[in-house]
């Protein structure tokens, strides 16, 4: 029983292990500062499909932007919903460096590729319909690649605050997600990035064969490209780069945002993306097991207690260590609460694509 237990116990010891050291990279990684101002030109570029009610507020956001010298470049990806006729009008009403035009192909990733070959400046940032922006954002990204010429740069991303627990979810499970991506990122060890906001060499990324067979997933595995082929690859710590995105607003729109995600794991070869999967799926994994075991032995309860409790600390340390950066306050018992019912979500996200179509932006992944 004992040898048993210690076996049990292995994720856990892993998980921990990996979470601080996560948590003292972050610490001991100063901020970003600009040193001076940068004229580096950058070609912003933002896929849309269906996005009529985020497209005003996101040209409003963007007018607000210090950088001089960048451009727009709006790509729909056959909007069906009169996207493109507001966006042209927007555009035109706003004094924004801006170009609007259609996709190739279907999907984003052929959507950002239109975009890329269209722009004219060396340094490419992606970004999504949905999100708002910090004035400094774009002169800060300008900054950070000329003083660390980086071929990637892996900018945070947050889940703008709104009413009720699924937001609340989301916003805590993401900022674990971020919060980890950049600690693994700084130590020169990236595992995740989000192309809501992303900046890389336009040179880099046209040389990146993406995979196309996959619906999404551009921003991972153009990582992964920049692994395989050692790029340079950096985290930019400063809020002025914070993007905010929107949360999904239904329970359904979120299962299968998160199953969509889910999906694109079996792809990923990158050894150090799949470790941290298999040490995140294994802990994970003994809680459910252990939960479930105590019906018969209850002293599988007490491995449960003992999972959850050191798992709860270590991410409530982590999440703690961010959270002024990622713009929400965290207390232990809030960390403790989603931790217990963390390990159904992840039950629930992997067996919904067996009985419901996954549909993403009107296609069925």
């Amino acid at each position: 029983m004992q040898f048993l237990i210690f076996i049990l116990l292995l994720p856990l010891f892993a998980y921990c292990y990996q979470i601080i050291s996560w948590y003292l990279q972050w610490l001991h990684t100063a901020n970003f500062e600009m040193q001076e101002m940068s004229h580096v030109g950058i070609s912003l570029i933002i896929p849309f499909k269906d996005e009529i009610d985020n497209l005003p507020s996101l040209i409003s956001s963007l007018e607000n932007q210090s950088h001089a010298n960048w451009e727009l470049i709006l790509v729909n990806d056959h909007s069906e919903d009169g996207s493109f006729e507001l966006a042209r009008s927007l555009i035109e009403n706003s004094h924004l460096n801006a170009q609007l035009i259609n996709s190739d192909s279907n999907g984003k990733k052929a959507a950002l590729l239109t975009g890329v070959k269209s722009s004219t400046h060396p340094i490419i940032v992606t970004s999504d319909a949905d999100c708002s922006y910090h004035p400094l954002w774009l002169i800060n990204i300008a900054n950070a690649c000329e003083s660390k010429q980086a071929d990637l740069l892996i900018l945070p991303v947050t889940i703008k605050r709104s009413k009720g627990w699924l937001n609340r979810f989301q916003q805590i499970d993401f900022a674990a997600v971020q919060l980890s991506g950049a600690a693994a990122a700084l130590q020169g060890k990236a595992i995740m990035c989000n192309g809501a906001n992303l900046a890389c060499s336009k040179a880099a990324y046209l040389e990146a064969e993406l995979q196309t067979r996959i619906a999404s997933g551009d921003d991972m595995f153009l990582l992964e490209w920049m692994k395989q082929n050692n790029k340079k690859i950096d985290f930019i710590k400063t809020d002025k780069v914070l993007v905010e995105t929107k949360g999904a607003d239904t329970l359904k729109s979120f299962l299968h945002q998160r199953a969509r995600w889910a999906a694109k794991a079996p792809h990923y070869k990158d050894k150090q993306i799949i470790t941290i999967g298999i040490i995140v799926s294994s802990v994970n994994l003994v809680l459910i097991g252990s939960l479930m075991a105590g019906i018969l032995a209850p002293t599988m309860w007490k491995i449960y207690g003992i999972v959850l409790f050191t798992k709860s600390i270590c991410d409530y340390t982590l999440l703690k260590a961010g959270s002024n950066h990622y713009k929400f306050n965290i207390s232990f018992l809030e960390v403790l609460f989603w931790q217990a019912i963390y390990p159904l979500y992840v039950l629930i996200v992997l067996v919904y694509p067996l009985f419901v179509k996954v549909i993403w932006k009107s296609r069925t992944i």
